[in-house]
């Protein structure tokens, strides 16, 4: 995907300067774009209420506990007649999508501890083998 983004006001660039990492640095950031992770997956039959609560706790605590998580949306699928019959195959149980501020911040909660320990005890054991689908993508401002 390509989008024109303006250097920001104010920000001059001198070829002595074109060295300096730290302004290097700061115009990366300053024209990085968002990026959202978005991840679903269906969940098995005999999953109890107190799996599911455990799950959105998890979830939802990660961005406490990642502060590279500016913002995120969790959702469960409303079981729609539509969803559950779509000629394309049923609609997943659960999204979840967090957002980051760069792609770099995205590879430091991939890996963190904390998402690790989410996906290990509250998904694993509730995740409908394979159902999982997931992409990631720079957010147009």
């Amino acid at each position: 995907m390509y989008v024109e983004k303006e250097i920001p006001a104010g920000f001059f660039l001198s070829r002595e300067a074109a060295h300096d990492a730290q302004q290097l640095t700061t115009l990366a950031t300053a024209l990085a774009m968002p990026v959202r992770h978005i991840v679903m997956f269906g969940i098995k039959e005999g999953t109890t209420e107190a799996q599911i609560s455990t799950l959105k706790t998890g979830l939802a605590g990660l961005k406490s506990k990642i502060p590279e998580i500016k913002s995120f949306e969790l959702g469960f699928d409303l079981k729609l007649k539509g969803g559950q019959t779509h000629p394309a195959g049923k609609n997943r149980s659960c999204s979840w999508a967090p957002t980051f501020d760069t792609k770099e911040a995205y590879e430091v909660y991939e890996t963190h501890e904390a998402h690790i320990e989410v996906i290990n005890d509250c998904i694993k054991p509730i995740i409908e083998p394979g159902t999982r689908a997931a992409i990631q993508y720079e957010m147009e401002e």
